[in-house]
């Protein structure tokens, strides 16, 4: 059944992985991160599960609400932590340095997985879309997944600046 799975997968899928590896594997490596590129990866990320939702429920108060409440929970719950460790903003060039971790793959590949998954299953099981504990649950992952990417940007710039004693600047939806 696995490799039925495997061959019905669009060949666009395994070019998202692709990059979605790419992606992860880049944040192994330290780097020096602007401002402006802090705050699109989140959203990028964001905007893909959140489309990730509207493409299998569509556009539901509900599940909009638990995209929502699972996002807004993962960033209040993050917020007083800095991670990752070792931020370090460098107020001449307006830079951030943030070391290389494998948080942000786990992260993007969670994301990627939780959206395969989900598509997968619904393919062999197109009710499910209806089924409002599937729909409800599925929503709060995505919005819990976005969350952890908006959760460690927020971290990384307020933790950053404020090694400085800069000014705090954070993300908000």
């Amino acid at each position: 059944m696995l490799q039925q799975i495997v061959l019905h997968t669009p060949w666009f899928v395994w070019g998202i992985l692709a990059l979605c590896i790419v992606m992860g594997v880049r944040q192994l490596h330290d780097q020096r991160q602007s401002r402006l590129r802090l705050m699109a990866v989140p959203a990028i990320w964001t905007a893909f599960g959140l489309w990730g939702m509207t493409s299998a429920f569509g556009l539901q108060p509900q599940t909009l609400a638990a995209w929502a409440l699972g996002l807004g929970l993962v960033v209040a719950g993050l917020s007083q932590f800095a991670w990752p460790r070792g931020v370090r903003f460098d107020g001449a060039t307006g830079l951030f340095h943030v070391p290389g971790s494998w948080v942000p793959m786990a992260m993007i590949m969670g994301i990627f997985m939780a959206k395969y998954i989900v598509g997968v299953s619904l393919a062999m099981a197109p009710q499910l879309a209806q089924l409002a504990p599937f729909g409800l649950g599925v929503s709060l992952l995505y919005g819990a997944l976005s969350g952890l990417f908006i959760a460690r940007a927020n971290s990384v710039l307020r933790h950053g600046r404020a090694a400085v004693g800069g000014r705090a600047t954070t993300l908000s939806l």
